[in-house]
């Protein structure tokens, strides 16, 4: 029989009203698999709204708060600004502490696309709708207050979110709602950069990691949609997305004798990547490891303030610099918020021949300004993410990766290897991007179109594809990975592994356990094996703990002593080192507990209400259910 945990009587009439409506679409001959595809329409229009409006927002705090302020520190005298300059990302990291206490956020170890992919490979999509709001609130915060971060991880969170109140809302199985993520995850990629097909790939290669043409078809539809929607709010012609490119670019023309010149920069570019990610995980476990000390909720005020000390940093380095001058008269500084103003100038050639400012004063960027920004950035944004912040590293990536590929081809020119540092600087782009995602096709894709140029790809296919190899290599994981790692979860890399991920318990059949306690003699569970036909029992105690498994196995060896039965109590024989598993653990968890002990059946228990200290017992997965389930997902003969 199929045992289910209790349910309020609010969620049962929505239980039942869904019910209903699936019916009366079966009736009209809909599946759901023909819904996801017209749900798709929705979700990428909404979150094409969505990013309109984010960025809206965002460009709301800058006007008012970020550039005002900025402006206000630059004055004849440069000592108020060392003081005044770390203050404003500060003051809106307080903003989102704020924000969130009085959203009433729950403390968490993953956020961001990391809490999205954890929702995805362990609760086959679970994701709360309001979490949409709470992150373009708290990203808008720390974005458009100067805090070292980008827009797309949020509004990649955002999407996902409205996919999943949609899919929700209509009563989606949790087979078809990863799918629903990915199209609002697509969706917001699409979006922020205009490049739809980059927002299909970073969806299908990142989050599900499944290239089925079931999953393929409503996540274009969406990442259409969502580019086209912001396109007719933002009013321009083409999709160009929040990250506009020069309409004239760099002309790439490779050569057979630029290939160790790009392989060097493709490894310039993994290294980079590699100490980008170290850097960051090492704040957030120093973060993480000191929330005694200090409350956790001020943690992200704390490093939004030391990210603006990077900013003095500069200042004092860079003192007249007459390009770093004239930006921060401008209100703007190169290594705060998103960074994009600064990213166009690192890939445009007249900044690197020199540029002509009122009063005759020429600047160019020099090797030594793209190192310390490169430097610079990564602390910036690892101070202002780790503990807390809320933002994406898409941005930031870029920005190291221009940078960084600016100076290699820098150094290059100066030795008359190269024509043109920005040619580097826009490749190292795609190249950090790539290996601090793990996502090389989506990078690869996404520099294409930007650029609308061809000549691209073959030197952005092979330095991405390098610094992807030498960050595998070298920390295994990209930085959205990594703290699932910490947290023991593996995320799969074949269609089997992910349909695994995306089944639940509570979709598979279980049946009735046996309950025995410790204290009970051998030679009645003997007898009530014989009686009732049963195997396996569940150990519990009187109050309803959870003790252990009595297996069939552990009764034939008794049996081969038969004397010494009445003798044993349960507890003596029973296994107490097989766990049982939750209700809302997915088949790859089940079948990784099956791997590791040699038992036919699993206890699980309920643990869908957190109020209750002592999970119910729900009943048994056996190994043969689970098998049959997968087999079935496997062959499609699930499919609606």
């Amino acid at each position: 029989m199929r045992l289910t945990p209790p349910i309020s009587k609010l969620k049962r009439w929505m239980l039942a009203w869904q019910l209903r409506g699936q019916q009366q679409l079966a009736r009209w001959g809909i599946r759901e698999q023909t819904l996801l595809i017209g749900l798709s329409f929705v979700v990428g229009l909404l979150t094409g709204v969505a990013t309109w409006l984010f960025e809206q927002t965002v460009k709301l705090i800058e006007n008012h708060y970020y550039l005002p302020a900025v402006k206000s520190t630059h004055a004849t005298t440069w000592w108020p600004c060392y003081v005044c300059l770390p203050l404003i990302p500060a003051v809106g990291g307080l903003a989102l502490v704020l924000w969130r206490r009085l959203w009433g956020r729950q403390k968490s170890q993953l956020h961001g696309l990391a809490g999205l992919l954890h929702s995805l490979s362990r609760e086959s999509g679970k994701l709360k709708a309001s979490l949409g709001i709470e992150t373009l609130v708290a990203s808008s915060l720390t974005i458009g207050s100067g805090g070292s971060a980008g827009p797309e991880a949020p509004i990649a969170v955002i999407g996902a979110s409205i996919g999943a109140l949609c899919g929700n809302t209509l009563g989606f199985s949790r087979r078809n709602m990863p799918i629903l993520l990915g199209c609002g995850a697509a969706a917001g990629i699409s979006a922020v950069f205009g490049a739809p097909i980059a927002g299909v790939l970073f969806a299908m290669e990142v989050l599900l990691r499944d290239f089925s043409v079931r999953t393929l078809t409503p996540i274009v539809i969406s990442s259409v949609m969502a580019s086209t929607m912001y396109v007719g709010l933002s009013g321009g012609g083409a999709a160009r997305g929040l990250f506009q490119m020069p309409t004239s670019g760099p002309a790439f023309v490779f050569t057979f004798g630029q290939l160790p010149y790009y392989l060097l920069l493709g490894a310039v570019c993994g290294l980079l990547a590699v100490g980008f990610t170290r850097f960051y995980i090492l704040i957030e476990d120093f973060s993480q490891e000191h929330q005694k000390r200090i409350p956790y909720f001020l943690h992200p005020a704390i490093g939004a303030a030391l990210s603006g000390v990077c900013g003095i940093a500069m200042l004092i380095v860079f003192r007249g610099d007459p390009f770093l001058h004239q930006r921060y008269a401008q209100g703007y500084m190169p290594i705060f918020s998103d960074g994009y103003p600064t990213i166009l100038r690192m890939i445009d050639p007249q900044w690197y021949s020199g540029m002509h400012f009122a009063g005759g004063a020429a600047a160019k960027l020099t090797l030594e300004f793209l190192l310390a920004v490169c430097a610079l950035k990564i602390i910036a944004t690892s101070f202002t993410l780790a503990p807390g912040g809320s933002g994406g590293v898409f941005a930031p990536a870029l920005f190291i990766g221009a940078a960084g590929g600016g100076a290699v081809g820098l150094v290059l020119t100066h030795y008359g290897l190269a024509a043109d540092p920005s040619t580097y600087a826009l490749v190292g782009m795609g190249a950090v991007l790539a290996a601090v995602i793990q996502a090389p096709l989506t990078a690869i894709i996404l520099l294409f179109e930007l650029t609308q140029n061809y000549a691209v790809m073959v030197p952005i296919m092979l330095a991405a594809v390098t610094a992807t190899v030498i960050q595998q290599l070298m920390v295994g994981e990209s930085l959205y990975t990594l703290p699932l790692k910490k947290l023991g979860v593996k995320l799969g890399a074949a269609v089997g592994i992910s349909a695994l991920q995306r089944i639940g318990l509570d979709q598979l059949v279980l049946v009735k356990a046996p309950v025995a306690r410790p204290d009970e003699p051998l030679s009645s569970i003997l007898s009530r094996s014989h009686e009732e036909g049963v195997e396996d029992f569940v150990v519990m105690d009187k109050t309803g703990n959870y003790l252990g498994l009595l297996t069939i196995d552990d009764l034939k060896t008794v049996l081969l002593e038969p004397e010494a039965a009445p003798l044993l109590l349960v507890g003596e024989v029973m296994r107490a080192d097989v766990p049982p598993i939750k209700f809302h653990d997915t088949l790859d968890a089940a079948l990784a507990m099956f791997g590791r002990f040699e038992v036919s059946r699993l206890a699980v228990l309920d643990d869908t209400n957190p109020a209750e200290k002592i999970p119910g017992l729900l009943g048994f997965l056996t190994r043969s259910e689970l098998m049959k389930r997968y087999q079935q997902e496997l062959s499609g003969e699930l499919a609606v």
